[in-house]
């Protein structure tokens, strides 16, 4: 295991060396740079946006630091913030150790059911499907990803180890009511808002590059492995070999 470790981490390097080279390096530090910003504004806006809505209503978010229920979700993130946290990992080698060992096991575990979905995902925006369809056709493997009680690769004593830069599709979720409803444990029904950032931000964080890597998800484990062993480039050439968007 350890000389495993120490190959995947010479390959790791190497890749880093070479996504920081040249024309293309010195764009992946500014975009990475400005996407943390725009991706900072955006998320407060889209939580400040969610309190006025609730607060005529009495209601408030009852997300509390600590609480990791939702981390067990299949999740994805666009090659174009895959970039930015893979980034975020070069500058603390400690948290990309921790992302290798974790992901090891969720390989074995959680990848079989996710590549399902990344896949029927891409077959399905690749030929136009509706966003919603796609949500409807996959959500039975969704479910059947948290019923298996995977934890999320990017935890570490109960806390996100990217929380600055975690993905949209996790930073806009917010419960309202008690967080012991979203235990899988409970019979009670969580009541939780699924936000997005407004048409202004997301104009903006889509428009720092290709539109195309805005759009293009994979599962968040699939998608920072692949960036951090392989680099953006194969995955690219993957985009436009399906054509997509």
């Amino acid at each position: 295991m350890a000389k495993k470790f120490k190959q995947l981490s010479r390959q790791i390097k190497k890749v880093e060396e070479k996504e920081k080279k040249g024309s293309y390096g010195s764009w992946r530090k500014q975009f990475c740079r400005k996407y943390m910003e725009l991706l900072a504004r955006a998320q407060k806006n889209t939580y400040s946006s969610l309190v006025e809505t609730l607060a005529p209503k009495g209601e408030e978010i009852t997300c509390l630091r600590g609480c990791i229920h939702c981390c067990f979700h299949y999740v994805t993130v666009s090659l174009a913030q895959g970039i930015v946290i893979a980034d975020y990992l070069y500058k603390s080698r400690d948290y990309l150790e921790q992302f290798i060992n974790n992901h090891e096991k969720w390989h074995q575990t959680g990848y079989p059911i996710a590549e399902k979905i990344d896949r029927t995902r891409i077959d399905a925006l690749s030929a136009s499907t509706p966003i919603d369809r796609i949500i409807t056709d996959t959500r039975s493997q969704s479910e059947g990803y948290l019923d298996m009680n995977i934890p999320c690769p990017f935890l570490v004593d109960k806390k996100c180890f990217i929380y600055k830069v975690r993905p949209l599709s996790c930073s806009g979720h917010y419960a309202v009511t008690a967080p012991s409803w979203c235990s899988p444990s409970t019979d009670q029904k969580p009541y939780i808002y699924q936000m997005i950032p407004n048409d202004q931000d997301l104009t903006e964080l889509t428009l720092l590059s290709d539109p195309r890597i805005s759009l293009y998800e994979l599962a968040l484990p699939t998608m920072i492995y692949r960036l951090l062993t392989e680099g953006a480039a194969p995955i690219m050439d993957e985009i436009v070999q399906q054509n997509f968007g």
